[in-house]
């Protein structure tokens, strides 16, 4: 039932914030739909308010497992990142071409066949990925029992790639025998990558969740006149909780990344990454009373001087759906729709207020409750779980000028009136 309210709320929400937008594109044409959108009467009359009676950073997905890739990063001292695959449901038996099933005894030829994002790439080259052996019994969300494995007595094999040679669909090649080793004691071929290279380096690979996973290939007899075998991905635990075992079948694992920065900023973006959950106490009569021309989150940075200060982030402002019923923020944070045609680009390097346009909210607002729905939104990175690259603002926990302030321009709304 709770389900069914929340999937209702958002259909009708979206709704309404795509019947808002012809009533927000042109703010300068008073020619611009006359009978939808009511004129706009009176002055035009601005405020700036500290409507933020809630603001912290939460954690952006549903947990380890649910990234729309994997992250391989070697960035010096500041990001190192692995990818873990599980490969619990090996084929025991093939079928040679006009023959019966025979057991697999051998293979041939074993590559991972991935799809790689070629504008994420960063570095030089050469690359070197390394796979190792992570196959453990300890607690599948300890990352630090997975990470202790990444040792030379579990090293598997490794293969070297020049920036030439990495395209869109890569073949990454493992040891034969190792997965032939698993194949016959009924293992599980659960392998961690590993990424070097003489500079900071960076692959983004396909993972499940993009429904592109990286899929284990082989032959079981040296003639490569026998058809390749193909496997995918697949976790056998944990057996308790399904929707982790889909997760876990690939994944990201931090072994070290940024410091974090202090806790009462807000943080948005970043490995693994985060959003800014904001909630305002906005006055009843511009909600209900008037027509909202402009509306926009003014919000302070704090300056990085460490980790990709050059990169950009594109920060995109969503409307929270929960309702009131949803009281914890990161739960609240992961019900919401984008609101922005603009993307906003930040640095992380750079300091000073930047701007988030948030009238389509107004929008939205006006037709509901404060007591059903709080009036709040969460900033996201566009490359959510993508990219490492983070932001920081100051919160309302800070001094008055720095805090984030809402300024809105609005005018007393007149009702629409049909002959």
């Amino acid at each position: 039932m709770k389900s069914s309210t929340l999937l209702l709320r958002a259909i009708g929400t979206t709704a309404l914030l795509a019947a808002s937008i012809s009533c927000t594109e042109n703010l300068d044409s008073s020619a611009a739909c006359a009978v939808l959108c009511p004129p706009v009467g009176g002055n035009v009359q601005n405020t700036t308010l500290d409507a933020v009676v809630l603001d912290t950073t939460v954690q952006a997905l549903s947990g380890l497992g649910a990234e729309p890739g994997l992250l391989l990063a070697s960035r010096g001292d500041t990001l190192d990142t692995r990818a873990i695959l599980r490969f619990d449901s090996l084929p025991t038996k093939f079928t040679p071409t006009g023959d019966t099933s025979q057991a697999i005894k051998s293979v041939d030829s074993a590559y991972i066949r991935f799809r790689l994002d070629t504008s994420s790439i960063k570095g030089t080259g050469p690359f070197t990925i390394e796979a190792y052996d992570v196959d453990t019994t300890a607690n599948d969300t300890s990352t630090a029992a997975v990470l202790a494995l990444f040792r030379q007595d579990r090293f598997i094999s490794s293969e070297v790639f020049n920036r030439a040679d990495l395209k869109d669909t890569v073949n990454y090649f493992i040891s034969d025998s190792a997965v032939l080793n698993k194949i016959q004691n009924a293992q599980p071929l659960r392998i961690g990558l590993r990424l070097t290279s003489p500079t900071s380096a960076q692959l983004l690979l396909s993972s499940a969740e993009s429904n592109s996973p990286g899929t284990l290939t082989f032959r079981a007899t040296p003639d490569t006149a026998t058809a390749r075998i193909s496997v995918s991905p697949l976790s056998s635990t944990p057996t308790n909780d399904l929707l982790l075992k889909a997760h876990l079948s690939d994944y990201t694992v931090v072994a070290k990344g940024p410091p974090p920065g202090a806790a009462t900023d807000l943080v948005v973006g970043g490995l693994p990454p985060r959003r800014a959950y904001l909630r305002f106490d906005i006055p009843l009569n511009i909600i209900d009373s008037a027509t909202v021309v402009r509306a926009t989150l003014i919000l302070n940075q704090l300056p990085s001087s460490g980790f990709a200060a050059t990169d950009t982030l594109r920060l995109l402002p969503a409307l929270v759906l929960a309702g009131s019923a949803v009281t914890d923020p990161t739960r609240a944070a992961q019900i919401a729709t984008d609101i922005a045609l603009d993307t906003v680009f930040v640095r992380p390097g750079e300091t000073g207020p930047k701007e988030v346009e948030l009238a389509r909210a107004f929008a939205i607002w006006r037709t509901q409750s404060a007591d059903s729905t709080p009036r709040a939104i969460v900033l996201r990175a566009a490359r959510e779980g993508l990219s490492p690259v983070e932001v920081s603002f100051y919160s309302s926990s800070a001094p008055a000028s720095l805090r984030p302030q809402l300024r809105i321009s609005y005018t007393p709304r007149i009702p629409l009136g049909l002959p």
